[in-house]
C-alpha cells in the first residue's frame, strides 16, 4: 500500500516543481493567479474557530522571500482566511498574531492542480532528492518489466522501443513525450542485460 498524495506544497516546492524562483510565486499569488496559506499551529480566530491553516495575501508574506540578504527570518500574521471563511479574520490567539517563517507558507494540492492545468505546465515528478525530472522513469521501467514478463523479450532491442514508445503515446498521465532518442537509451541499458553480446 503506498501513501497518500501530498496535501500541501511550500513555497519552495514549488519553486523546484516549476524551476522558477520562489519570488515569482508570491508575485503570482500577489496577481491572484495562485492562493498561498499559512501554517497555523495553535490559532484562534474571533469568531472563536481554530484552524490548522489559512489563506493570506501574498505581500504579508513577500518578506520571507526577498533575496539571501534582505529576507526576514519571520513575520507576524494577524489576519488570515481559514477555510469555509468569506473574508479575513482577525487571529485573536496568539494575541499578536501568527509568527509565520518561509517555511509556512504553502499552496494545497488542488490549487497547485488548478495552477498547472490553468498555465499548461507539464508536472515534474521528484524522484528522490536532487534536481526534479520532467518524467516518471520509475514508472516506465515497471511497465517495461511487465511487457517482458507478459509477452517475453521480442527478436530486437527495436521493436522493445516501438513497445515501450507505443505505451508512452496511449499513457494519458505521461504528459509531453521524451525525444525517441532518450527512450532508446533507457531501453538498451535493460536490453544489454538480459541479452548480452
Amino acid at each position: 500500500m503506498g501513501f497518500p498524495p501530498k496535501e500541501f506544497y511550500t513555497v519552495d516546492e514549488l519553486a523546484s516543481r516549476w524551476d522558477t524562483p520562489p519570488l515569482k510565486i508570491i508575485e503570482w499569488a500577489m496577481g491572484r493567479k495562485i492562493e498561498l496559506v499559512v501554517a497555523l499551529p495553535e490559532a484562534e480566530f474571533e469568531d472563536g474557530q481554530e484552524a490548522e491553516y489559512a489563506a493570506v495575501r501574498a505581500s504579508q508574506v513577500r518578506p520571507l522571500f526577498r533575496s539571501y540578504a534582505d529576507a526576514e527570518r519571520s513575520v507576524l500574521i494577524c489576519r488570515a482566511t481559514p477555510p469555509g471563511a468569506d473574508a479575513p479574520l482577525r487571529i485573536v490567539k496568539p494575541p499578536d498574531g501568527a509568527r509565520i517563517m518561509a517555511a509556512d507558507v504553502m499552496a494545497v494540492l488542488a490549487e497547485v492542480e488548478r495552477f498547472e492545468e490553468e498555465n499548461d505546465l507539464v508536472r515534474r515528478v521528484v524522484v528522490g532528492p536532487g534536481a526534479p525530472t520532467r518524467h516518471n522513469w520509475e514508472r516506465f521501467y515497471v511497465e517495461l518489466c511487465v511487457r517482458i514478463h507478459q509477452h517475453g523479450l521480442p527478436e530486437t532491442q527495436k521493436e522493445l522501443v516501438q513497445d515501450m514508445e507505443d505505451w508512452i503515446m496511449d499513457d494519458p498521465n505521461w504528459g509531453e513525450p521524451p525525444d525517441p532518442s532518450t527512450i532508446r537509451k533507457k531501453v538498451k541499458v535493460v536490453w544489454q542485460r538480459l541479452k548480452p553480446e
